[in-house]
């Protein structure tokens, strides 16, 4: 009998890594038994190097430093499970807590570890993988690496974030501001509400005004699009039914365009609130640059066949162009899919991952 083919092989090795990562949970800020077993992982390459700060774990090839860095990224943790956390394979699909966000992607960086020759490449490629990007930006284990492995982000040309992309590449991405609102009355008797003021009364001008907001759309070339956003998500007021309320909070989450500094984020929420309340920004995270001229880009796109968007939403994008890194977004996990009961990722699109990664790989070079 003749043994399977090596694309076989790899078929059923990214399949079995990727059920191993969703038995492991890792919810956020519970990362440390996966970070244990991804460094047991990473340990076995003849030719890599492990670095480990708290649960943040970095693989790279000592034989390529000095040549140009390319930052590979994924997140260890998920969301709460919720009845999901043990996987299961069904054809093409393998269900569970966090398949398709990210460890999807998770499986094929490790997979691409095992099967790289350090002596073939062109670039140094260093594989992250860090804990907390599901909650906020504050908390995120890049923070970590950032502070306690300094050299490992240093002179990097380029970064490539694994988040949820069905294998497109993704350019930029929305900065992301979270602001407490608060609107003030006058607590009086419900039978008698002359004697105070309603703080909820007094808010429906400004939720009026926070829905009217049009959408604003800016637009880099023909391909990539960002629409600018701003709504108003929770609101807490009062607490009894019989008692006219005093105090209104509201939290306003506004999605802002890359060509938005921070700075500029809040001063619109400011202006738009003006004085019918007082603000605190509890979340700030900014928009990531379009990197469309990068030229590793530019090779991780035609290695995609020319499938790039803009980023509707917030990744580690926005991080990395903090710390002047290009960077993109691109993994086989389903966007639809992130967040799911039924959350599931594909083991074709694994194998079309994996081909773009290893084709970029090929194909980059020193650039100037």
């Amino acid at each position: 009998m003749t043994s399977p083919r090596p694309s076989v092989l790899r078929v059923d090795r990214r399949r079995a890594l990727l059920v191993e990562l969703i038995n492991i949970p890792s919810v956020s800020h519970h990362e440390h038994h996966l970070a244990n077993w991804t460094e047991a992982q990473l340990r076995q390459s003849p030719h890599g190097e492990v670095l480990r700060a708290g649960d943040e774990v970095v693989f790279r090839f000592p034989a390529l430093a000095g040549k140009s860095k390319i930052i590979f990224c994924g997140h260890l943790d998920t969301v709460p499970a919720n009845d999901n956390q043990t996987a299961r394979v069904e054809g093409d699909r393998v269900y569970g807590l966090g398949a398709t966000d990210l460890k999807a992607g998770l499986a094929v960086f490790l997979d691409l570890i095992e099967t790289l020759d350090p002596a073939t490449l062109h670039v140094d490629p260093v594989f992250v993988f860090y804990t907390c990007e599901e909650v906020a930006y504050q908390e995120s284990g890049l923070l970590v690496v950032e502070r306690e492995l300094p050299e490992v982000l240093q002179n990097t040309r380029f970064a490539i974030c694994v988040e949820p992309t069905d294998n497109a590449v993704e350019l930029g991405c929305l900065g992301n501001l979270h602001a407490e609102v608060t609107v003030r009355g006058k607590a009086a008797h419900s039978a008698r509400p002359w004697f105070g003021e309603n703080a909820i009364h007094a808010a429906a001008p400004l939720i009026e005004r926070i829905a009217a907001v049009p959408e604003r759309s800016v637009d880099y070339g023909e391909q990539l699009r960002y629409r600018e956003v701003i709504s108003a998500t929770t609101i807490t007021a009062g607490d009894a039914r019989n008692v006219i309320p005093d105090t209104l909070r509201m939290n306003v989450n506004f999605r802002f365009a890359p060509d938005r500094s921070r700075e500029d984020a809040v001063t619109v929420v400011r202006e738009l609130v003006g004085d019918a309340g007082t603000i605190e920004v509890t979340d700030l995270s900014p928009a990531g640059r379009v990197a469309s001229e990068n030229p590793f880009c530019r090779v991780l796109v035609a290695g995609a066949d020319g499938a790039v968007r803009a980023k509707q939403a917030w990744t580690d994008v926005g991080r990395f162009s903090e710390w002047a890194i290009d960077a993109v977004s691109c993994g086989p996990g389903i966007p639809a899919q992130a967040h799911q009961q039924e959350e599931y990722a594909t083991i074709g699109a694994m194998t079309r991952s994996a081909a773009i990664f290893e084709r970029f790989l090929q194909e980059a070079r020193e650039v100037s």
